[in-house]
């Protein structure tokens, strides 16, 4: 092999060593730069989350975070530009279908009235005047029967405009829980953590996004404490803390009144006997 061969040989391998090296330092540079690209959209992406978290809109919002006059109609703008608003999401739509949950405590002063008496509701502000019941929306509403200790739990439903669950005997001058929880088209009403009464729904809930309204036409002569919401179905140690823990006594509307904690823990009686944190054996209140 002459010298120009031995040099045109060594040229050659030279050069595609050369090349070589320049394609791997492009693929290098690629790949570097994917891995930028990649780590800097999932960093953005934790940062909005923990800037939604931080700063945005809770999906379990408490409405009424304290204690009003039962007289004192509110609204509760459900329009987040407007100011007070506190928007209420969807239902998280779990493996069985739709989930919610409403959570509320009562004290109910007396029951004269001939017609119904507005504890809350989601929906319009429209009222019948021959029953005093919001009319058509009701996903859900919480009233006071008339004449009668009772309440009655409306929920909108695709099949029918209302179907209602009547909870009979409720305590009067004592804190009452009453949370409305559903799963799919099962609607629970537990009162003071107890489930009381189960509904099956004929069809799928249908929400709306109109405000919530507590005490219209007048309300109920009485307090309401901590109207709260939850996008999902709590679950029984959830229910159970929250009739633990009773009601905010401070008042959060005009009324200048203070109140002390009575015994919160109002159905003893009603479900005396059973043995239990809330129903002692032999013991009424």
């Amino acid at each position: 092999m002459d010298i120009n061969t031995s040099q045109r040989v060594s040229t050659g391998r030279g050069s595609g060593i050369k090349d070589y090296m320049n394609s791997s330092s492009i693929i290098a540079r690629v790949s570097f730069l994917l891995i930028v690209i990649i780590a800097f959209v999932i960093i953005l992406q934790f940062s909005i989350s923990i800037l939604a978290w931080l700063f945005g809109p809770s999906s379990s919002p408490k409405l009424i975070n304290g204690m009003v006059d039962a007289k004192q109609t509110i609204i509760i703008p459900q329009d987040p530009t407007t100011s007070g608003a506190k928007t209420i999401n969807r239902s998280v739509n779990g493996p069985d279908g739709i989930e919610f949950t409403w959570s509320v405590w009562v004290f109910i002063d007396d029951t004269p009235s001939s017609q119904y008496r507005h504890i809350f509701s989601k929906g319009n502000a429209d009222t019948v005047p021959e029953t005093g019941l919001n009319f058509p929306n009701n996903a859900p509403g919480l009233y006071i029967e008339p004449n009668t200790n009772a309440l009655t739990v409306i929920m909108n439903t695709y099949n029918n405009i209302n179907e209602e669950v009547t909870i009979r005997d409720i305590p009067l001058n004592k804190w009452v829980n009453v949370i409305i929880r559903c799963k799919n088209t099962t609607l629970d009403v537990y009162i003071n953590g107890t489930i009381t009464k189960s509904l099956q729904l004929t069809g799928v809930p249908k929400q709306n996004y109109g405000d919530v309204y507590v005490a219209m036409n007048g309300g109920f002569s009485g307090y309401i404490s901590n109207l709260w919401y939850y996008d999902y179905a709590l679950g029984t140690t959830a229910i159970y803390n929250l009739a633990k823990n009773g009601p905010n006594t401070k008042m959060v509307g005009s009324s200048a009144m203070s109140m002390k904690n009575p015994n919160y823990l109002s159905v003893r009686w009603f479900f005396a006997g059973a043995g239990d944190q809330f129903n002692p054996m032999g013991t009424r209140s």
